[in-house]
């Protein structure tokens, strides 16, 4: 009976009802197309750790209408300050719901050979890392990485020599990868690099460096003889690209890199 609940109980039970009737009041306001009214009511809400999500996504559908409105208008300066608000509240929900999934999902994310990411990592991860360089415009670069033939040609045959060079150049290419970047393999022997807040020439240094770094390693121990190099194709980031394009274009590199010789840095163009 409520006459006996605790008296924080009670609290708590009309804290929630009211936070409920505030999103809902959201909701509806929204729904009306009163985009100032959803913001003023859904704006409280992100101190409420358990509203917090569904008023960020409101907050962001509120600013995106208000921008449209407000260009519809004539009124740019202002269309753009509400455009800002909705991507902020965007990339935040989409970094928000990234970090769940990668807490729920890290073993199947991490390649076990390699210790790199996995594929399907850069999948859910590269669109939001995308959306958060256009709207930084601090640059972002990805690198297409493939193993050349191993040297001499009949190593190539050596059982489980591959595996072990790929395990070798898993560890070389997370020891030269920052925390904010995404490095990962993607299928057989080919790799990817996904570089953070990095413009162009700066990431072609990176890739020689990571290139290097390979071709001087001490592969003495998997064999004597062993030679290892790395092919890359590299590209930047530009507006208007998806993940496919932006894959597309840095495998345009590698193709470069492949038939210059391969062991070097190819910027990808397509045709």
């Amino acid at each position: 009976m409520r006459g006996l609940m605790p008296a924080h109980h009670e609290a708590s039970t009309d804290t929630s009802a009211a936070t409920a009737l505030d999103l809902g009041a959201a909701q509806e306001a929204l729904a009306a197309g009163d985009a100032g009214l959803c913001i003023r009511l859904a704006e409280p809400l992100l101190s409420r750790p358990e509203q917090a999500e569904a008023a960020r996504g409101l907050l962001a559908a509120a600013h995106e209408r208000l921008s449209e409105q407000q260009a519809a208008a004539g009124e740019h300066a202002l269309a753009l300050q509400h455009y800002r608000l909705f991507h902020r509240f965007h990339v935040e929900g989409l970094l928000q719901r990234l970090a769940r999934s990668e807490g729920e999902n890290d073993r199947g994310l991490t390649d076990a050979l390699t210790g790199l990411a996995t594929r399907e990592a850069l999948e859910l991860r590269l669109p939001s890392m995308m959306q958060q360089a256009l709207g930084n415009g601090r640059g972002l670069c990805l690198v297409r990485i493939e193993l050349d033939p191993l040297q001499p040609a009949r190593l190539g045959l050596s059982p489980g020599l591959g595996d072990a060079v790929l395990r070798e150049i898993g560890a070389l290419l997370r020891a030269h990868s920052r925390a904010k970047d995404l490095a990962l393999r993607y299928a057989g022997e080919t790799l990817v690099l996904v570089l953070s807040e990095i413009e162009l020439a700066m990431a072609r240094q990176a890739c020689e460096r990571i290139r290097r770094a390979v071709q001087g390693h001490d592969w003495a121990p998997l064999h004597e003889e062993l030679r290892v190099s790395l092919s890359m194709g590299l590209t930047a980031l530009r507006s208007g690209d998806t993940p496919e394009l932006l894959l597309a274009r840095a495998e345009a590199g590698l193709v470069s890199a492949r038939r210059d010789g391969r062991n070097c840095v190819r910027t990808g163009v397509l045709s």
